[in-house]
């Protein structure tokens, strides 16, 4: 039997690490998709399953004890927009009409349906307080009929975090407006959502800002359900925001945009003061 010289194999042998590297690569990739895949299956039975909304439901909130304010500016002549039907976010329109729903349709683009679920609008419209809260209530119904249980999109980390807070700045206001059983639904939708946003791990880069979410729906909630959220965020706040602020200022991302938005949550957390703020910041 002829077996090939020395150098040869080793040439030959050499030549194929490459490909057995790009086969381990691929087999790894192929792994993770697929643990991927499986996870989001199982998030999908999970989260939307009686047995979870359940667990996020308890303890009850008590209704409304206070209302955060965001201190964002408002744009008033966009809540007269979304009052005739018409809203136009991140460089989009969707156009519904007065009483039109926009969550029965499809949106005309990802970036508008971000801002549409993540309520960036709901301060605008509320800007127009006697006509705002009734106007945000029934949207709020008809988001809460489609979207209310669980839903892949609406309920994703990136979407929650900033529907948590405009919702705890707004319902107290959209409250005023409701019967006592909607009054009641919308603290105990503000709960879930907040503790759906609280186990999120996805996101480690917002987890301060997560956590100030977290603080701020507490604030927003009365009894048992509000105190656990408010105290559950601040902790963690306390711990997470050195973190995401560097001892220069920054945050941590480098993004000037990142650094404002958080200031801005900060801001409404001490304007309760509630803000985790230690001696040495």
């Amino acid at each position: 039997m002829d077996v090939p010289a020395r150098p040869a194999l080793a040439a030959r042998t050499a030549a194929l690490i490459p490909a057995l590297r790009r086969g381990v690569g691929a087999g790894r990739d192929l792994t993770a998709a697929l643990c991927g895949r499986a996870r989001a299956v199982f998030d999908n039975e999970w989260f939307g399953s009686p047995l979870h909304r359940a667990l996020l439901s308890r303890p009850l909130p008590e209704g409304f004890s206070a209302r955060p304010r965001d201190l964002r500016p408002i744009d008033p002549a966009r809540g007269r927009q979304i009052l005739r039907g018409d809203f136009y976010l991140a460089g989009d329109a969707l156009q519904v009409g007065p009483e039109g729903d926009p969550w029965d349709r499809p949106s005309p683009s990802l970036r508008l349906a971000v801002a549409l679920h993540r309520y960036d609008w709901i301060g605008d419209l509320l800007s127009d307080e006697a006509r705002g809260a009734a106007h945000a209530l029934r949207l709020y119904l008809e988001w809460r009929r489609l979207f209310g249980g669980w839903n892949s999109f609406s309920w994703s980390p990136a979407v929650l975090e900033r529907r948590v807070f405009n919702l705890a700045c707004a319902q107290a206001v959209m409250a005023t407006q409701a019967s006592d059983a909607e009054s009641a639904m919308l603290a105990l939708d503000l709960a879930r959502q907040a503790r759906h946003l609280a186990k999120d791990r996805q996101r480690p880069e917002r987890a301060a800002e997560q956590a100030a979410v977290v603080a701020i729906a507490g604030a927003a909630l009365s009894g048992k359900a509000g105190e656990r959220l408010l105290s559950l965020g601040l902790r963690r706040l306390e711990r997470l925001l050195p973190r995401a602020v560097l001892a220069d200022g920054v945050h941590a991302s480098r993004s000037p945009q990142a650094g404002l938005e958080l200031l801005f949550d900060l801001l409404t957390l001490d304007d309760w003061g509630l803000a985790p703020f230690t001696a040495e910041q």
